[in-house]
């Protein structure tokens, strides 16, 4: 009973089945030449070409496929059909042979390639007469005499006269020639990333942002490992017009200028060492090592208990540091490095906190090369996050930071890497600028590379990309950007991606 059932439902799939195969079979070679002239198609397509492809394109390689099932592979379909349902007669039909199918499948597979061949240029030709081209053609030599034509007009403006902070951040002109901003409130809430060679503009633009963040009463930090020359005249100018402070650090003089742990407790200044001399823990035999480090970074960090308006230079000056010389050294030498740098090690001078409070600007100048500052620099950007820790954020609404990383590189740190994550709920936004990908990934000893380009990418939601010249950084920069503009559609303001 139970089989008859069965059998009396199935029956109308098999008809159906049936005289789908009887159709297609009265057109085996026609099917076998299309599945040759298709394939093709599908043959050329990558993977994830077929996963993104459109729904025509789709429905192509579905024709296709069932072209060469029931063309090219029809004796073997019949066959199959009546192994299954041996009951069920086709009858009428002819079968071709297998070798004529497939002759006739190869035939239109290389009459597609001879087609393509032959037609590709003239549609190309036709392609070429419909659309628009660009100001800036490509795949054209030029002759450097006359290339200045092809280039795309520069427009020149002064920032000041868009400057409109009711308006949100100033942040360009577009294409239109009309100014476009950022409101306020998103800019001091997310990091930033601005990315460029040499000379592309890194500087200029962000000194129009941190110009506006000036007026606007943020506090602005400026880390200039390679000392602008212009830059530190436009943040005075900036604060002039603000009412606010402003104060120049030179790392490189040895004059006094501030004390680095002013106020510090002993577990902010054990968590400065670590940043400054790459203690952290990397997942490697060389952690071994780093143990005694980290022990005499804490111990020494309680020095400030007992005297609490001390400096790294007292602290290497102690009893402790003094007798661990022979036994430590990796420690000792780094922590007396930083005594010989008179610019952190002020009895009495400027305070960080002035900027926390009343808003203005630092500008800071390190350097590139000397690794004693390249240390000083690393433990200022902790220092920093350590300042906005200390701030009530419960009853009181803290003055917005923003911490400007010129060649982000040489102040990278790990315990400043994890805190760009938690940065924005104490109140602080980063500025990182960096010429290429590559720069994240030279970092300190304890940090691994992708997990610093990880950290900028997800943390900076506003990026500013200008030239760059490394292929690595033009390719990881269009993936996160999309497609590439290639050109201008007749159609006016238009723009196909």
């Amino acid at each position: 009973m139970v089989l008859n059932k069965l059998t009396t439902l199935l029956s109308p799939i098999v008809n159906s089945g049936l005289i789908f195969i009887t159709l297609t079979q009265q057109h085996q070679l026609l099917l076998a030449l299309l599945s040759g002239l298709t394939l093709p198609f599908f043959a050329a397509m990558k993977n994830d070409e077929r996963q993104k492809a459109q729904l025509w394109k789709k429905l192509i390689i579905a024709c296709s496929l069932l072209c060469f099932l029931f063309g090219t592979m029809a004796p073997i379909v019949i066959w199959v059909f009546q192994w299954l349902h041996p009951r069920q007669i086709i009858s009428g039909i002819l079968v071709i042979s297998w070798p004529i199918l497939i002759a006739v499948t190869l035939g239109g597979f290389i009459f597609h390639i001879q087609l393509r061949r032959v037609l590709t240029p003239e549609l190309d030709k036709i392609k070429k007469y419909l659309v628009k081209k660009t100001t800036l053609e490509r795949e054209l030599r030029t002759d450097v005499r006359t290339v200045k034509t092809l280039l795309p007009e520069t427009l020149h403006y002064n920032p000041l006269d868009y400057i409109d902070l009711n308006k949100g951040i100033f942040i360009g002109i577009d294409r239109d020639t009309q100014p476009r901003y950022l409101p306020l409130i998103d800019w001091q809430k997310q990091h930033a990333d601005i990315i460029g060679t040499t000379g592309a503009g890194k500087g200029v633009a962000t000194g129009i942002l941190l110009y506006q963040s000036i007026l606007a009463g943020e506090g602005v930090f400026i880390m200039d490992p390679k000392d602008d020359e212009w830059a530190p005249h436009l943040y005075r100018k900036a604060c002039e017009d603000a009412g606010k402070p402003f104060a120049l650090i030179d790392l490189r003089k040895q004059q006094y200028q501030l004390n680095l742990i002013e106020g510090i407790t002993a577990d902010e200044l054990e968590e400065l060492f670590v940043a400054g001399f790459s203690l952290a823990e990397k997942g490697q035999e060389s952690d071994f090592y780093r143990i005694d480090d980290r022990k005499a970074a804490r111990i020494a960090a309680q020095f400030v208990n007992h005297q609490p308006s001390s400096s790294i230079r007292d602290i290497y000056n102690g009893e402790y540091v003094q007798s661990i010389g022979e036994k430590i050294k990796a420690f000792f030498g780094k922590i007396e490095e930083l005594a010989l740098l008179h610019a952190i090690n002020a009895p009495t001078g400027f305070s960080l906190k002035q900027i926390f409070d009343q808003g203005g600007c630092c500008y800071v100048i390190g350097s590139m090369r000397n690794s004693k500052i390249i240390t000083a620099q690393r433990m200022l950007l902790v220092r920093l996050y350590q300042l906005a820790e200390q701030r009530d954020r419960v009853n009181d609404i803290p003055r917005p930071i923003a911490i400007f990383l010129d060649e982000l590189k040489y102040h990278l740190s790990k315990p400043a890497l994890e805190g760009l994550g938690a940065a924005r709920d104490k109140g602080v936004h980063i500025i990182m600028a960096h010429q290429s990908i590559a720069d994240l990934k030279d970092c300190p000893a304890d940090l691994k590379g992708d997990a610093v380009i990880g950290a900028v990418v997800e943390n900076a939601k506003f990026k500013l990309v200008y030239r760059v010249m490394d292929p690595d950084t033009a390719e990881w920069v269009a993936r996160m950007s999309g497609t590439i503009l290639v050109m201008k559609s007749a159609k006016p303001k238009q723009i196909i991606y």
